[in-house]
């Protein structure tokens, strides 16, 4: 029997061309594609600023018709490509009213072309992603909690607004020419999809989803803590080089999370214990808010006792950390054991002409 063949991406629409006026704004160029439409470089001459434009294309559903117009794909995409229009407008307008220096700017949302568009300030920089790459080597635990702070504030203000932003990877953070991490990717297609009760796409942010994000975890709740679980596998990646294994893995089997000894002589058992309760694979084993990680990274006792680390991990730690010192000293007693046994001897006349240098 011939194997099945493998279905064919659907194509995306062509993006807007360069100079087409949106609201106020002029298309100056494509930023870039994903997989629920593109992302626009526009000019607004009143202010002579440039900023960001998403525009609500997803492949799966739309056309493009003409230079600028969107239409639904099939008839039978059109409710589902309703829905998703909704949902991409109603949370444009919800975004322009949250405001932390650790979240993009969003202005608003509007319908236009048949489509949806999303305005937003264009940030420069390079993701944390590319930042790290180009750094080499993992960043220490101090300038790692300069860099978790921010962004546990702006993801704690998206959570008092009443959304999640479940699309949390390190691609998804610019370092802004201030060096203090931005969180974009809002209005995410991941958001959008879990409106509708879809599965989380997969892709680059397997290993950074929780559990509940993917079509096996659709019966766990998600909430707040689908972010730490994000922001848990963030600092995992920053720590070990790569994000943990994707959750669906992890529950399987895999659910454990073994530190190289190169992290845990890098950072405090206390700040790997934080980690792996943000990592935990259900939801009520996880910090339930960003509140609940802030105060367990101020104060380890208010970790769940069973990640408290024990005296026999502290002294284990601390024997690695120490142990080519420790070799050393296992060898100069030896070898000073060696000599005062070899004099003992000679002053037992057992070893004839014996006598210690100088």
């Amino acid at each position: 029997m011939p194997a099945p063949r493998p279905q064919r991406k659907t194509p995306p629409p062509p993006p807007l061309p360069t100079g087409t006026r949106l609201g106020a704004f002029e298309v100056r160029g494509v930023l870039g594609l994903g997989q629920y439409g593109y992302g626009y470089r526009v000019w607004d001459a009143e202010t002579e600023t440039e900023y960001a434009v998403k525009e609500y294309l997803p492949a799966a559903l739309a056309r493009r018709e003409g230079a600028t117009l969107v239409l639904p794909r099939r008839p039978e995409d059109g409710e589902l490509f309703v829905q998703g229009q909704r949902a991409f407008l109603d949370e444009g307008k919800l975004l322009s009213r949250v405001r932390d220096p650790g979240l993009v700017k969003v202005y608003g949302s509007w319908e236009e072309n048949g489509s949806a568009y999303m305005a937003m300030d264009l940030v420069p920089g390079r993701n944390l992603q590319e930042t790290m790459q180009a750094r080499g080597r993992p960043p220490r635990e101090p300038a790692l909690r300069a860099l978790l702070e921010p962004l546990l504030a702006a993801v704690d203000a998206l959570h008092r607004a009443g959304l999640q932003h479940r699309d949390i990877a390190l691609s998804s953070i610019v370092i802004g020419p201030d060096q203090r991490p931005v969180l974009m990717d809002l209005g995410s297609p991941r958001r959008l999809a879990a409106a509708r009760g879809e599965a989380a796409p997969a892709g680059p942010r397997e290993g950074f989803a929780a559990p509940e994000m993917y079509r096996s975890g659709q019966a766990l709740e998600r909430g707040p803590w689908t972010d730490v679980y994000a922001l848990g596998a963030m600092l995992h990646c920053l720590m070990t080089g790569k994000p943990p294994a994707p959750a669906p893995q992890r529950t399987e089997g895999a659910a454990a999370l073994p530190w190289p000894a190169p992290v845990t002589q890098r950072y405090a058992l206390e700040f790997l214990a934080v980690v792996e309760w943000m990592l935990a694979l259900r939801p009520r084993d996880r910090p339930q808010d960003i509140g609940a990680v802030r105060a367990a990274l101020a104060d380890p006792a208010r970790l769940p006792a069973h990640l408290q680390p024990g005296w026999r991990q502290r002294l284990g730690l601390r024997l690695r950390r120490h142990r080519r010192w420790l070799w050393w000293l296992g060898a100069a007693l030896l070898l000073a054991g060696a000599g005062a046994a070899l004099w003992r001897l000679h002053q037992a006349g057992l070893i004839p002409g014996f006598a210690p240098a100088g």
